[in-house]
């Protein structure tokens, strides 16, 4: 560039051409870009959750394509920018004589370059941390104990009328329902190869997102006052609610840690029981046995609900959170217009949905059945946001890694070719090869561990914000924070050896000839 200013040329046409070099190669790289997704399209398409809206939606068209290009040419010409401005500001009389000797630029220039490198590897760096922590953090909740076994069940979902409804008085009250409930439950133990069946309201069916989805949160939650213990206005009790049958317990191996279940007196003419969890015990009534304790809904004409057993934590509402309030009531005595059957056994997953269907249909014609779900493909479901998050975050940390191994490279084999002479020199003055590999390798390996230290800093800030995000890990984990500063800087030592070994390659004859 010194030497065609010196020459006459126009600065702003040097810089036109560097812009011109730098925007080209930006769209080089957003075509090449649009080429892998086309290709991985079909793949990315799988890492995301069926539950994002509008999925099949999702295409690569004409806003993309203009956005990609876009994106290109601003990339191009801010990138291409600050190199143009730098040769705007050229001493020509200085550079001519700098860069005659074939030195390696600048002081300025090779900051700019190693500043470049340490940016790469400390955001490579924090996105691995990232990536680290979610992936343990997914790998702790596969693992985790259900408290409840959804192997080989499948829920199939039904509605009743409501009270309202004109077309029928059949299922006004709970009284009403109960003998649907029975026969229902008796033609679905029949069915083949079904060893066990149970009731419950949607509620009740493990880790679902349809109450949300269909904006039924407060079918799923119970209001509540404590016998003997007032509670503040404004601040009321609330506990998640299912109602089921008493066979619902056995059916998904809920162990019972006292008192007892519900059985065939607690219906509706006897005085409403409750069956709860260890957690819903431990909130309200600490070191005390919560057998033969009561409450009621947070209203004052409500009848007292006692409690007659409890059962251990499960995770029915998130894997997340083990110990969440839960209040279980018999359908029998609450009825339910939302219902979940729920079948054990070795069943066929394509041919459960019809056979319940006829069944239900057999003893009312015009009740709909839709929604079967297996509940192990419910609890696969359920990590699918996470899932989606970790897979995300990794890819992105891989290609990261990626950009700051070529980053290194590229920067080591441009210093390593611009002291040519200065290596032959060297090894003409009976330098050992290895003397020059380290010198080599020390340069990259430096700018790697400055990389990694503020890397480190950074992570450590992002880690905090992600504490929503991660389960059973802390975000300061010393394992993954250790574990992803060395897998960098193994990365940045690879990068280093392949210019380094051509480094100590070089014929000292032809390094005092190189220019």
């Amino acid at each position: 560039m010194a030497v065609r200013q010196a020459l006459g040329a126009a600065r702003k046409r040097l810089m036109s051409q560097l812009l011109t070099e730098s925007v080209l190669l930006s769209l080089l790289g957003g075509i090449a870009g649009l080429a892998i997704l086309f290709s991985a399209k079909g793949y990315l398409l799988r890492l995301v959750p069926d539950s994002l809206p509008r999925l099949n939606e999702i295409s690569i068209n004409l806003p993309v394509l203009l956005f990609a290009l876009g994106a290109s040419i601003v990339t191009g010409a801010i990138f291409g920018l600050v190199p143009a401005l730098q040769a705007d500001r050229l001493d020509l009389t200085h550079m001519l004589k700098q860069e005659g000797r074939g030195s390696t630029g600048s002081g300025e220039q090779a900051r700019t370059r190693r500043i470049l490198v340490v940016i790469e590897f400390a955001l490579s760096l924090v996105l691995m941390v990232a990536a680290g922590l979610l992936m343990r953090s997914f790998r702790d909740l596969v693992n985790v104990r259900l408290g409840f076994s959804p192997q080989n069940v499948t829920a199939v979902r039904t509605r009743l009328p409501e009270p309202n409804d004109p077309k029928t008085d059949t299922y006004r009250t709970a009284a009403q329902e109960a003998p649907f409930f029975r026969e229902l439950l008796r033609r679905n133990r029949a069915l083949p190869k079904v060893e066990e069946a149970a009731l419950g309201d949607t509620a009740s069916i493990p880790l679902d997102e349809s109450l949300r989805d269909l904006k039924l949160i407060s079918e799923g939650q119970f209001l509540f006052t404590v016998e003997g213990r007032d509670i503040q206005r404004g601040e009321p009790a609330v506990a998640e609610r299912s109602s089921v049958t008493p066979e619902y317990f056995h059916l998904l191996k809920m162990p019972l840690l006292r008192g007892r279940l519900f059985d065939d007196s607690d219906n509706d003419k006897a005085s409403q029981v409750a069956v709860i969890n260890e957690a819903f015990a431990r909130s309200y009534w600490p070191n005390q046995n919560p057998i033969g304790k009561r409450f009621r809904k947070a209203r004052t004409d409500s009848p007292w609900i006692t409690v007659v057993g409890l059962i251990a934590n499960a995770r029915t509402e998130s894997l997340a959170k083990a110990g969440v309030p839960k209040i279980y009531l018999d359908l029998y005595q609450t009825g339910g217009k939302r219902l979940a059957m729920f079948l054990r056994g070795d069943l066929d997953a394509a041919s459960i949905p019809g056979e319940v269907r006829e069944q239900v249909q057999s003893v009312d014609p015009t009740l709909p059945v839709f929604g079967a779900q297996m509940l192990n493909e419910t609890v696969v479901a359920s990590l699918a946001e996470r899932r989606f998050s970790m897979e995300i975050v990794a890819l992105f940390a891989l290609t990261a890694l990626l950009l700051a191994g070529l980053g290194i490279y590229g920067v080591i084999s441009y210093l390593v070719s611009e002291r040519t002479h200065e290596i032959g020199i060297r090894l003409a003055l009976g330098a050992e090869r290895r003397s020059i590999l380290q010198m080599v390798m020390r340069q990259g390996l430096g700018l790697a561990i400055a990389g990694a230290a503020v890397g480190l800093v950074a992570a450590l800030i992002v880690s905090h914000l992600m504490t929503g995000l991660l389960y059973g890990v802390r975000p300061t984990d010393p394992l993954t924070f250790a574990g992803v500063a060395l897998l960098l800087i193994g990365v940045a030592l690879l990068a280093c050896y392949i210019p380094a070994r051509r480094a100590i390659r070089v014929d000292p004859l032809v390094a005092l000839r190189h220019e």
